[in-house]
């Protein structure tokens, strides 16, 4: 059944809502589907609702599911890339479970966001966590925090741990996970340029452990994904092959 992005704070059996004048056109015109057929929404918030077309471009909703909160949240500050590199984070990151994207400005940013293209680009880059929160069914809608000076997000970021991805640090990541599960993992990525000294003793102060992820030197866009992706098979759920969806009333 197809599943789309409906940004309804809470969904209830037997509401009749109203549907965007974009999406509507994406399920009348594009896909021609008909007063009657059934389709899935979720709302960002954990749930799943099957609805059914109405002829008023409206949907009823028939049944909502509730998919339970990550059992290990995972937080990225990364630092703003140039070009469409941060939309490939912003994508697969969804894909991969990321919950919170910061980005920031460090001191050895290329890109940046302008003040005449910033809401056009924010758009977009909400428009793309959306449609692969959609494609991956993360419904789970993660947040994106955009144009964070680094220190603000460092110490507005709470972590039981707290990682900085810096080419310098020998120290490899497996001395420093814990064998529990922590409940919030961050982790701070630099962008093409790297961390700064500065930049890295200012992470260290708000209880960044610096780690290593072995001796090649990985891309900005692709540092974050790859301890993401370790991340989530060690304490999320990567390998556990379930979707954890529950009815409720």
């Amino acid at each position: 059944m197809r599943c789309f992005y409906l940004p309804e704070p809470d969904l209830c059996c037997g509401a009749v809502l109203p549907l965007p004048k974009e999406l509507q056109k994406h399920l009348h015109t594009v896909l021609r589907l008909n007063p009657g057929d059934k389709v899935q929404f979720f709302n960002g918030f954990g749930q799943l609702a099957t609805a059914i077309l109405s002829a008023n471009s409206a949907v009823e909703v028939l049944q909502v599911e509730l998919c339970p909160a990550p059992l290990c949240s995972l937080v990225l500050i990364q630092g703003l890339p140039k070009g469409d590199k941060l939309e490939l984070v912003l994508q697969k990151g969804t894909e991969l479970g990321i919950n919170e994207f910061y980005l920031t400005s460090m001191e050895r940013s290329v890109g940046s966001l302008k003040s005449d293209r910033r809401q056009k680009r924010l758009d977009r880059w909400l428009k793309i966590v959306q449609e692969a929160a959609r494609q991956c069914r993360q419904y789970h809608l993660p947040q994106l925090i955009a144009d964070m000076p680094l220190a603000n997000a460092l110490s507005t970021v709470d972590a039981d741990l707290k990682l900085l991805l810096w080419e310098e640090s020998d120290v490899p990541l497996r001395q420093v996970l814990p064998p529990s599960r922590p409940q919030r993992i961050a982790v701070l990525v630099g962008p093409e340029g790297g961390i700064s000294p500065r930049e890295a003793e200012q992470a260290k102060k708000k209880g960044f452990q610096s780690v290593s992820l072995g001796p090649r030197i990985l891309r900005t866009e692709t540092a974050g994904l790859a301890i993401m992706s370790i991340l989530q098979y060690l304490y999320g759920d990567l390998a556990s092959g379930q979707h954890g969806l529950n009815d409720y009333e």
